[in-house]
């Protein structure tokens, strides 16, 4: 158990810790004392460490409110706050009214203890009532110092970097953080090292990899195979440190003031551009010109702006999803620095990307998940089933490199299989969801929010997973495809070309009268002097198509109520514009004029498909036309064909709903007994 004793007067408590076997303690003492200093304190003047400690137990001496609210933030379990001034328990009413504000994270209690004079001091003690997240931030102990701690890094072999300034060490400001870069494998032992006593002395630790816990805004600090690169190729500095070679030093910096620190480096978002007064910890711009000299570069201008497309020739620029995460930190001049992806072209609806999981792929999902967002309107151009290698560059190109379990009880895995997919109707965020996703271009992107919920639905909260990923726009699936398949591009262009300029409308298009649009779309077009009726299929959606055309045209020869078939192609048919009666486009004055006058013919329609042998599995009064012709029917897209026709056409699908194991082609989001419960409050 670590203990942290702030404003400690005397070194007595360690002393009684020790006695009982508790030998993990420090005593800050913030003030200079009388006589000599006592050798079992440490002084440091500076009130922050009341939260930047490592402690599990936090003593808090002659404390106010604000030490207490700063406690709040620190890592300890217990708290134990002793005010400067005797209270009772009505004057602690503004620290309960705060501990509410605080959501009921912390519970507490009241304890009197027996002071070193003999005296009674009450003391209000706190306990975490929430878990506690892994962070970058660690403390070392003083008692061990830096010297020690690197001496022991290095005689456990472990592989890690100083990534800047380690010829300043040791800092004399507790404000002033060393950065690790330390391989995935060994993150860990280098933090329990640092956790294995109280510590004040901050270390920012970062996995290679982006891991939880140890990764910058939830993405990998450097893009993980840069990061692996850094460690590689690390020199051993004035035998005391690991560090980046000059080189590595140079760009790393470089894109540690871009990236990470942004305008708040002091060199301006353009050349000759404003540079924001905020007090700088070092001379960026100067340290860069220095290491560019040491490393024969030549930096042109200096600029974030420039020193962004330097690191982009160099092979060292974050992905584009990357970029856009680093917006919040490093200013919105990074906005600027996203553009078209060099292999973008021309389309009428917009290129998407869908990265499954190896959670999802392991569960045999791909296919559920293809078949999900295609009967939600997307179409699937291709499935890249991931090789080692591909994984490899996904996992370092996509997502910050960060494929942790986030707020997931378990983690989703690494990228498995790449669905590059496209949307031919793209549908703009209203403003209210823009503002939740600021970089998203289409809201069918936003599909898989309820994909994963769905495949989560039966399990338990401590089984569930994020099963897939997401490009946000295009832009990033161009960057996605262009990381695990760029020889794909040229096939995916063939492709989208091909299947645009099949589904564009020659004729002159009156109304676009679609609903869903998920597998066509309709059109009122102007057709041989007059109007028609024109749908439009979408590729792959053909076996819908086929039994539109049989309908329409074969079917239609022996039953009235069907329209007969103007004309079709390849990927489309015409059929007669039938104008309906206005008062009928509300729902319920339609369903009550069926109900009243057309039950019969309603029957009919029913009896006629089943003596044929087939049922319309998506049969409702919306397909029901009441026209000056009398009653017509359309869309036959769900045609099924019975394999046992039902005894009795009262069993037939059309009124009754599906069978339970339906599996044929059925409606997105229609249960199998949800239309019968429709029909029966209209013909019964």
């Amino acid at each position: 158990m670590k203990v942290l004793e702030f404003n400690a007067e005397t070194s007595g408590l360690k002393k009684q810790l020790a006695a009982s076997g508790y030998e993990n303690y420090l005593g800050i003492c913030t003030g200079e004392p009388m006589g000599s200093r006592d050798p079992d304190l440490y002084y440091a003047n500076e009130k922050t460490l009341t939260y930047k400690n490592n402690a599990e137990v936090l003593i808090i001496n002659r404390a106010d409110f604000m030490d207490l609210k700063n406690a709040f933030h620190s890592s300890a379990d217990v708290i134990l706050f002793i005010p400067s001034k005797i209270i009772d328990r009505a004057s602690f009413l503004p620290l309960w009214a705060y501990k509410l504000a605080r959501k009921k994270k912390w519970s507490f209690h009241f304890e009197a203890f027996a002071g070193g004079a003999g005296e009674t001091r009450t003391v209000i003690v706190f306990k975490r009532n929430h878990r506690k997240e892994k962070a970058a931030r660690q403390y070392l102990s003083p008692e061990l110092g830096l010297e020690n701690f690197f001496d022991l890094l290095n005689e456990r072999k472990l592989d890690y970097v100083i990534l800047r300034w380690f010829d300043e060490l040791p800092f004399l400001d507790l404000d002033e953080d060393v950065d690790l870069l330390v391989s995935d494998t060994h993150i860990e032992k280098v933090r329990d090292l640092l956790n294995e006593k109280v510590g004040i002395l901050p270390f920012d630790i970062y996995s290679a990899g982006g891991l939880p816990g140890s990764n910058f805004n939830n993405i990998a600090y450097y893009p993980p195979y840069i990061a692996e690169t850094i460690l590689d190729q690390k020199e051993l500095w004035n035998s005391k440190y690991f560090i980046p070679s000059k080189r590595h030093y140079f760009l790393s910096l470089m894109y540690h003031a871009v990236y990470h620190k942004g305008e708040k480096s002091g060199i301006p978002a353009k050349a000759g551009g404003v540079v924001k007064k905020i007090p700088q910890d070092h001379d960026y711009p100067g340290v860069l010109q220095d290491l560019a000299v040491q490393t024969d570069d030549r930096l042109e201008e200096i600029s974030l702006e420039y020193f962004h497309h330097f690191l982009e020739e160099e092979g060292w620029a974050p992905s584009t999803d990357t970029i856009r995460k680093l917006i919040g930190v490093s200013g919105s001049w990074l906005e600027s620095t996203i553009k078209s992806n060099e292999h973008n072209f021309e389309k009428d609806g917009e290129l998407m990307v869908f990265v499954v999981r190896e959670w999802a792929e392991e569960r045999q999902l791909t296919h559920k998940i293809i078949d999900w967002f295609e009967r939600n309107g997307l179409c699937l151009i291709r499935a890249v089933k991931l090789d080692e290698e591909q994984k490899r560059n996904a996992s370092q190109s996509m997502r910050g490199g960060n494929w942790g379990q986030g707020p997931w009880p378990v983690s989703g895995g690494k990228p498995s299989t790449l669905l590059v997919m496209y949307d031919y109707h793209p549908k703009p965020l209203s403003a209210k969801m823009k503002k939740k996703y600021p970089h998203v271009s289409n809201e069918h992107y936003l599909l898989k929010e309820q994909l994963r919920s769905e495949i989560n639905f039966s399990l338990s909260k401590d089984e569930r997973a994020n099963p897939l990923h997401s490009a946000d726009d295009e832009i990033e699936a161009l960057d996605y495809i262009s990381a695990v398949a760029p020889d794909l591009i040229g096939d995916i262009e063939a492709i989208v070309t091909e299947w645009d300029n099949a589904y564009r409308t020659p004729e002159k298009v009156i109304a676009d009268v679609s609903e869903k649009k998920r597998r066509a779309k309709v059109e009122v077009i102007e057709y041989q002097g007059g109007k028609a009726v024109k749908k439009t299929y979408k590729a792959g959606k053909e076996r819908f198509l086929e039994r539109e055309k049989f309908v329409y045209g074969e079917l239609s020869k022996e039953c009235d109520f069907i329209p007969k078939l103007i004309d079709s192609g390849e990927n489309y048919i015409i059929v007669p514009y039938l104008k309906t009666n206005k008062v009928t486009e509300s729902w319920h004055i339609k369903k009550q004029i069926l109900k009243r006058k057309h039950k019969q013919e309603i029957f009919k329609i029913n009896g006629f498909f089943y003596n044929k042998g087939y049922a319309l599995i998506d049969f409702h009064p919306g397909n029901i036309l009441l026209t000056s012709e009398g009653l017509k029917l359309i869309d036959f897209e769900f045609l099924y064909q019975y394999e046992e026709k039902p005894l009795d056409v009262r069993e037939s699908f059309d009124l009754n709903g599906f069978p339970e194991d339906f599996t044929e082609d059925k409606p997105y989001g229609i249960f199998p007994k949800q239309r019968r419960n429709m029909w029966k409050k209209i013909l019964y």
